[in-house]
């Protein structure tokens, strides 16, 4: 739903608001009753799903010259196959023998004769994402700069791996007023519900009091709030990621918060007058919630790129047990939009 596009009577709007809130409950009053696993959502995401990956494409027409082999180097040192663990995946594409729509796109609109370009790509997984391609730009060291890593997704990981429950991104939009009271909101109701939610009852890992004290990750619920600054140069990419990944965000002027859980798992944008104590309450009892289903790619959002060697950092002491071979048709929360209508 795009504010900018839509505008609903103040009547209409409240109607909206309590027909997605009663979906809400009655989804989660639902599992409730499923037999879900008592490892709360956040916990199950960061042990157990894994970062999809990223598609780093270069496409070029002749041979590429010493500077630009050794950005494809670099990008090579940090894919998913390297030690730094990032989650992507480089390729090399001769123009004339494209096959892909998309890439063929990409290049007919950014290539030029000896000039390769660099395409980013969603995983495959991201099923919600509009598009696939987040950019296409002339492979050089601004492209490649901080595609892979930046010092905001580095913080978000250091969270996450310490026991944060969600990492909140907040993206100012340059509007003092707007900007005030979107984030006076969210920390206003991301403590809220820090202090009155409860995670579920732990009665069969508490059992296990030698499990506990292995782990090197404390269970407990906890949020934080990170600002992104749309001008910071350093998160150029981190921004794209985000504002690519719903139709209409780039053309917004408003601020936005997105909940970031697991192994950089994002759930959805909140925006606007979206930043609000109904949807902030939603993701959190979902973020808190038991994970009623164990399928990743079941559950809403998308994953980060992030260069985080998740399973060193996490060790081998888990709370959650791993997915079995077969499982039961899950059980899924319903998660309304973090948008409002003006």
């Amino acid at each position: 739903m795009n504010p900018s596009k839509q505008s609903l009577p103040s009547k209409a709007t409240a109607l909206v608001s309590i027909a997605l809130l009663s979906i809400a409950l009655f989804s989660v009053s639902l599992a409730a009753v499923a037999d879900a696993c008592q490892v709360p959502v956040f916990r199950y995401a960061l042990e157990r799903w894994p970062a999809d990956n990223y598609e780093l494409v270069v496409l070029h027409d002749g041979p590429l010259d010493d500077a630009e082999s050794k950005l494809v180097e670099h990008l090579r040192a940090s894919d998913h196959q390297s030690s730094v663990s990032a989650n992507c995946g480089v390729r090399l594409i001769e123009a004339a023998t494209l096959q892909d729509e998309q890439l063929k796109s990409a290049w007919a609109k950014h290539g030029q004769s000896g000039k390769p370009v660099l395409v980013s790509l969603y995983p495959v997984t991201a099923q919600e994402v509009p598009d696939r391609l987040i950019a296409a730009a002339p492979l050089n060291s601004e492209s490649v700069g901080n595609l892979v890593d930046s010092p905001i997704r580095q913080e978000i990981a250091k969270r996450l791996v310490g026991g944060e429950s969600a990492v909140w991104i907040f993206v100012p939009c340059g509007d003092p007023k707007q900007d005030e009271l979107a984030l006076g909101n969210l920390t206003r109701f991301v403590q809220q519900n820090e202090q009155s939610l409860e995670l579920p009852e732990q009665e069969e890992v508490e059992d296990e009091q030698e499990l506990l004290e292995q782990s090197a990750i404390d269970l407990r619920l906890d949020f934080s709030i990170l600002t992104l600054r749309r001008d910071d140069p350093a998160e150029q990419f981190l921004l794209k990621m985000l504002l690519a990944s719903e139709p209409d965000l780039e053309g917004l002027d408003q601020p936005m918060a997105f909940p970031v859980l697991g192994r950089g798992r994002v759930l959805y944008a909140l925006v606007g007058k979206g930043i609000s104590e109904l949807t902030i309450g939603l993701a959190s009892r979902f973020i808190i919630g038991p994970c009623s289903c164990q399928v990743k790619n079941q559950n809403p959002g998308f994953d980060l790129l992030m260069a985080v060697d998740w399973e060193t950092k996490i060790g081998t002491a888990k709370l959650s047990d791993p997915l079995p071979e077969t499982s039961a048709a899950p059980v899924l929360l319903t998660i309304p939009p973090g948008r409002k209508a003006k």
